[in-house]
């Protein structure tokens, strides 16, 4: 089947009435009361309403955001401390080393306006020739698997695969995304393709199975107490700006 032709049997089903009781279905997030997807006939979800739906498919959860740079900052400053004291580890660097050949093997790069359309899989290969394009390295996408277990460990929500998939494909999407392109010496308006739907899933998932032979519950414990004490610093006193006395 299709693309165009799966969307017309999701649009066809959306538009059947909801069998007896479906009706009085409310969407099961914790506050929200409004009818589900198949309750109001916006979609094919028997148990969250459409925004929620919507709202899952950009961050991973139905109730939790995605990390902000700021929540994540003292993660990652901790998972950069762990990976420098554990350098010499057996497998930091044969981790390091294919994460690496993930992002060289990841073929041509495709720009951002051509995106639309591909499949999950081509446009995880997309994401990862950008990155090695823009000269990121192995060593980031373990970094980033550490901070993002790290985070997900302190701050939850715990025991959510997907959303963890969804936060490393994000902070990996931060790094490179965008295309700028420019002809005849006029420029384009840069175009920024979407951190959302399953090939977020994909990748992060990807990276996560290769990262995750370093990324142990031991060592992304180890991550969240270094971020503990990151945060528990207290900031240097200013200086008055008369210099020292004499």
């Amino acid at each position: 089947m299709s693309r165009l032709e799966s969307r017309r049997e999701i649009k066809r089903r959306a538009a059947l009435p909801p069998d007896e009781g479906e009706e009085r279905r409310r969407c099961l997030v914790w506050g929200c009361g409004r009818p589900t997807q198949r309750a109001s006939a916006r979609g094919l979800s028997h148990g969250f309403c459409k925004s929620h739906v919507e709202f899952h498919r950009r961050h991973g959860s139905y109730s939790r955001r995605s990390y902000t740079k700021a929540e994540l900052a003292p993660y990652r400053k901790a998972a950069d401390k762990w990976l420098r004291d554990n350098n010499s580890g057996p497998m930091v660097l044969p981790t390091i080393a294919t994460l690496q050949a993930l992002l060289d093997g990841s073929g041509r790069t495709v720009s951002a306006y051509s995106l639309r359309g591909l499949d999950p899989e081509d446009r995880v290969r997309a994401v990862l020739a950008n990155l090695r394009d823009a000269g990121k390295k192995g060593r980031q996408l373990l970094l980033i698997t550490l901070a993002v277990k790290a985070a997900t460990a302190d701050l939850g929500p715990r025991g959510n695969p997907e959303f963890r998939h969804v936060q490393i494909s994000k902070a990996l999407h931060r790094l490179a995304s965008g295309t700028h392109r420019t002809t005849s010496g006029f420029p384009l308006k840069s175009k920024y393709p979407r951190a959302e739907g399953n090939f977020m899933r994909v990748l992060g998932r990807k990276v996560e199975d290769i990262a995750g032979i370093v990324a142990t519950p031991e060592a992304v414990a180890e991550v969240v107490d270094l971020a503990e004490a990151l945060k528990r610093e207290v900031p240097s006193a200013p200086t008055s700006g008369f210099g020292p006395a004499r």
